[in-house]
């Protein structure tokens, strides 16, 4: 007999090999019986429901199923319980002798590289929520339920995208993917998950000179009498070398208001009154952005309005943004960021690049406005969008 009783009665029996070789030696595996084990052996369950087993294979590999299913007995790989059934035993669990040892023979991951991998993952994920630039994006990732492999490689191009801007790097979007190794090492999706947190052109990133998108009455005039009349779009999006070489800036705003969200900036450029001009913050400011509105000011020196998200990164971002306002000695002040903001229903718990960010902001010295709702984020353990009331 190739395989004795291990346990059992009248009506169930659990069996296992006689001259087991495994643990040791992996048996003979024909053409056909290799790829069906390895479809049995993904996962981290030892014991697998016959049923289940059989679906895996499918109708056109039933015989083979039943096959290496008596290999595995035979040599030791597994142990098979088996119900008496209408005069015969039929097979209901294969129970897998030493899974770890044996998916690591066949070149699969085992539980324990997983739970490895993930504790890795979250101890970068964890160093990357501490940067000013990639952390809130850090700590989506972290809060999501995605598979480790697709974690892995978005954590992978945060890590790019803090050297590529540490060192201040401009190229293609090509360029950037030689960092993950190829070209084509980014696909479409990933580099919209890259859009949806970043404003990649502005980081030096893309087929095209970084970006200001601005609203307003501004008449934009460059050398030799060039002309640009902004109040007649809703708004424009130009390149930041070009408003470098801007000479004058005609019908000068009386307020420069910065929003950070996007479709709060588009909603409030619709309904701009007269003396307000506009200019959309992306995320964290660049050295382009900021260099552009530096310019900008030069030109048309006004106060500005900072509106950002009523979160912690919001207070940063309004900070970083009021940045060339500072600098020119202009006056500033967070506008729709006040406390009572975090009593809407769409608001969400703050997380843990949320709470690093507040232990930053503890030790500054912060005009009252964000001041108070630093503490109003910190006592109350909640933070909103501007996108809900601006």
């Amino acid at each position: 007999m190739d395989w004795r009783a291990r346990s059992g009665d009248r009506s169930r029996q659990e069996l296992e090999a006689a001259a087991p070789t495994w643990p040791g030696a992996l048996p003979r595996l024909k053409d056909d019986e290799q790829p069906l084990l390895l479809d049995w052996l993904r996962g981290s369950a030892a014991t697998r429901k016959w049923q289940s087993l059989l679906e895996a294979a499918g109708p056109d590999r039933i015989e083979l199923a039943h096959r290496l299913s008596d290999l595995a007995l035979k040599t030791g790989l597994c142990t098979r319980k088996e119900r008496f059934e209408k005069g015969r035993w039929r097979a209901v669990e294969l129970c897998w002798v030493e899974l770890e040892r044996l998916q690591a023979a066949l070149d699969l991951p085992t539980r324990s590289d997983r739970d490895a991998r993930r504790a890795a993952l979250a101890q970068q994920l964890d160093a990357l929520m501490g940067d000013d630039l990639v952390g809130e994006a850090a700590q989506a990732l972290a809060e999501s339920r995605m598979a480790i492999g697709p974690a892995e490689a978005r954590a992978a191009l945060l890590q790019a995208l803090v050297g590529w801007v540490g060192e201040g790097a401009e190229g293609l979007r090509r360029d950037f993917a030689l960092r993950l190794g190829h070209t084509k090492a980014i696909g479409d999706g990933e580099w919209q998950w890259l859009e949806r947190h970043f404003d990649l052109p502005a980081l030096g990133i893309g087929a095209f000179a970084p970006t200001l998108t601005l609203a307003g009455d501004l008449s934009l005039v460059w050398p030799d009498a060039r002309r640009a009349d902004l109040g007649a779009l809703a708004f424009a999006t130009l390149p930041v070398p070009s408003l470098l070489t801007l000479r004058r800036v005609d019908t000068p705003p009386a307020r420069w208001w910065l929003i950070e969200n996007r479709a709060s900036f588009e909603k409030q450029a619709a309904r701009r009154v007269p003396g307000d001009a506009l200019v959309w913050v992306a995320g964290r400011p660049t050295r382009a952005w900021t260099q552009a509105v530096s310019h900008l000011l030069a030109l048309a020196p006004a106060p500005a309005a900072v509106s950002a998200d009523a979160d912690p990164a919001g207070i940063e971002i309004a900070l970083a943004a009021a940045a060339p306002f500072e600098a020119c000695g202009l006056p500033w002040a967070a506008t729709a960021m006040e406390p009572e903001r975090l009593a809407g229903p769409a608001r969400q718990p703050l997380g843990r690049y949320d709470r690093q960010v507040l232990q930053r902001l503890a030790a500054r010295e912060l005009p009252p406005a964000l001041a108070a709702l630093r503490d109003a984020l910190a006592e109350g353990g909640f933070k909103a969008e501007q996108e809900g009331w601006l």
